[in-house]
């Protein structure tokens, strides 16, 4: 769940969201609302939050530890992307994972979260960070550090394919980010969508590529220039 769309933080975000008096809250009510989801799901159910960089260090810390009775799975991008060695702090002050940095690229920027200890789960995305090949170098540095790998896809059903295959290549893949948004290039561009089984899982396509056909109208019908 999003939190973090605090008026006194530095996010940029609460201003390009529809209901933004909705989202817009103070930190208390973030803190109220994971608690709320938290009794809704049960003390099983997995349960991230993701800032998206909008704290300082100093404040990520201040609420991570409020916020670590409701156990969560991890605390996602809780500072700005090149703040190191403030993510770094962050990482070691709490008990709860710090996932990120999903707007990182290539294996020079993952090395330095991964090596400085900024993150303790590594989230590259696979069309921003160098596509399967650099992709798969930072999955390999992170298993070396004991770090496992959830990658970041948030686009077109093309991005999330790919991303579906790089996550089955690499023995540290965690979970894959499966956005749940309207979002007719997801939904309506495969001739065969993605769908996700009762069980959680997906099965990845197995034909030449990355096994898939587009939906030739649902090119024209999205089609901007």
């Amino acid at each position: 769940m999003k939190i973090g769309r605090n008026p006194s933080t530095q996010t940029h975000l609460r201003h390009l969201v529809d209901q933004a008096e909705i989202c817009e809250v103070e930190p208390e009510e973030d803190i109220v609302r994971v608690e709320a989801v938290r009794q809704a799901l049960g003390p099983k159910a997995k349960l991230m939050v993701d800032v998206n960089c909008a704290w300082s260090p100093s404040f990520a810390i201040e609420m991570g530890r409020a916020l670590e009775p409701y156990k969560l799975y991890w605390i996602e991008e809780p500072v700005a992307t090149d703040d190191i060695d403030g993510s770094a702090r962050v990482a070691d002050a709490l008990a709860t994972p710090i996932a990120g940095y999903e707007t990182e690229i290539g294996l020079y920027g993952f090395r330095e979260l991964i090596t400085r200890g900024a993150v303790d789960i590594v989230q590259p995305d696979i069309a921003w960070s160098g596509g399967f090949s650099e992709c798969r170098r930072i999955a390999a540095l992170a298993q070396a550090y004991h770090r496992m790998v959830a990658p970041h896809a948030f686009a077109s059903a093309v991005t999330l394919v790919a991303s579906l295959h790089f996550i089955a290549s690499i023995p540290n893949g965690l979970v894959l980010e499966f956005d749940q948004n309207p979002n007719g290039l997801r939904d309506d561009l495969l001739k065969e969508p993605v769908r996700i089984e009762s069980d959680g899982m997906v099965k990845l396509p197995e034909g030449p590529g990355l096994g898939i056909e587009l939906d030739r109208s649902a090119v024209e019908r999205y089609r901007s220039a």
